[in-house]
């Protein structure tokens, strides 16, 4: 069951950046156009989608798990960080800032959840969209900064005021204090939400269609993924070894810490001067070849 949901949600997003290709080769959506969609992502879809995701219910019961969730996240965050700096210190500066943005943040969030609801349930679920809170906090901040040159109290200020930053805050208040919204306005934030998985997918496919895939499977593209989808999940998975953690917990963290490259990374790079097909070819290759990394990692966490 687990493995099914987890071949048919990657089918889903091959298939959402076929629509895409073919749109943009097709001239539906121009360039111009297809740039305008970018900021519409990054400024109205990605904040919805991130305040619904702790729309989750809190009860103070849970504060113990809750605090070892957060403990491992914050784990696998500074792993993540450390090896983004470590790696591709020689590379060119527009393709590293996709390449360290992209070691820093997982495609957790989208393609995580599912996976790990389907291994272990909604219980499963609850811990993942715990996990991913300090990963959220850490995605836009520590990881937009890779994309912005600025002095530090200019980009600390950019960086805080993102429309993904305020959603994060806000969501922490709604989850913690419990506040509920009448349902047309809950419809409303999920309605919005919904819409970023199909929006961020078919972007990738338009830039798919306007980019020249020579030159893309590098030598460094084959480190990006080795460190991507094998080093930093074995690495949660020795730590977590070492320590009495519930097999739950342990297996929300390594499944995180082995998906493949966000969507953001390409959006990110197309607003900040990255390198946006270098960016689109690290989610095409991560998450095809997630597709065999992943149900290893299922069957060694048991």
């Amino acid at each position: 069951m687990a493995f099914t949901n987890m071949i048919n949600m990657q089918l889903m997003m091959f298939l959402l950046v076929a629509v895409g290709f073919i749109v943009r080769k097709k001239r539906i959506i121009g360039e111009q156009s297809r740039k305008e969609l970018v900021n519409f992502c990054l400024y109205v879809t990605l904040p919805f989608n991130i305040f619904h995701s702790f729309e989750i219910e809190w009860e103070w019961g849970m504060l113990k798990s809750f605090a070892l969730v957060i403990l491992l996240s914050v784990g696998y965050c500074l792993v993540s960080i450390i090896m983004s700096y470590i790696f591709y210190r020689k590379t060119k500066d527009d393709r590293r800032k996709p390449l360290r943005y992209g070691t820093i943040v997982s495609n957790g969030g989208f393609l995580g959840n599912p996976v790990i609801e389907g291994i272990y349930g909604a219980q499963g679920l609850f811990y993942a969209s715990v996990f991913m809170i300090p990963v959220r906090i850490v995605m836009w901040s520590v990881g937009t900064s890779c994309f912005m040159k600025e002095k530090n109290q200019k980009l600390f200020k950019k960086v805080m005021t993102h429309p993904c930053i305020v959603a994060l805050y806000l969501g922490l208040i709604v989850m913690i204090s419990g506040v509920e919204f009448p349902t047309s306005v809950n419809n409303t934030i999920e309605g919005i939400s919904r819409c970023n998985t199909p929006l961020s997918m078919m972007l990738v496919g338009m830039m798919l269609a306007e980019m020249n895939p020579r030159g893309l499977i590098d030598r460094m593209m084959v480190v990006y993924t080795g460190i991507r989808l094998l080093l930093i999940p074995a690495v949660m998975f020795g730590i977590t070894a070492f320590f009495p953690i519930p097999s739950l917990l342990r297996g929300i963290t390594v499944i995180i810490a082995g998906m493949p490259a966000p969507v953001t990374t390409v959006l990110l790079s197309t607003k900040y001067n990255g390198d946006e097909e270098y960016a689109t070819g690290m989610i095409f290759i991560t998450t095809i070849l997630s597709l065999l990394t992943l149900p290893v990692w299922c069957w060694l966490i048991g």
